[in-house]
């Protein structure tokens, strides 16, 4: 009977059976693994763009570590400077406005009159 069935179409014919059943299986295997080359390429992007990332990061710390670096060194000769130019002003008695204001501020604290220097409490 299967010797009948394979009787009923010539030889060419198989053929061409033949030939469209493998060309099936590999476009069958085509878009099977379709997706995975999808994601590979995919990865390799991200992994790329990644790498490509680090390496701005990395440059951006460097920089800004020297930034960092360069500011605390100005600011350390800032503060130095300011010292020395307030420590040559010669030490004088502050102006009476000066000391009032001063008092002005104890008496807003809370600090009691008994314990407000000489200066401050009231006469009497």
């Amino acid at each position: 009977m299967i010797r009948a069935a394979l009787r009923i179409l010539p030889a060419t014919s198989w053929a061409i059976v033949a030939v469209c059943v493998l060309m099936l299986f590999g476009l069958g295997w085509c878009a099977v693994t379709a997706p995975g080359r999808e994601r590979a390429k995919l990865n390799t992007a991200v992994t790329a763009a990644n790498v490509r990332a680090q390496a701005t990061d990395a440059k951006a710390r460097d920089l800004g570590s020297d930034e960092r670096l360069a500011d605390l060194k100005t600011n350390t000769q800032t503060e130095k400077d300011l010292t020395n130019a307030v420590s040559s002003l010669p030490d004088a008695r502050p102006s009476d406005r000066r000391v009032a204001l001063a008092c002005q501020r104890l008496r807003h604290q809370g600090t009691r009159p008994a314990d407000l220097p000489p200066i401050c409490r009231p006469a009497g």
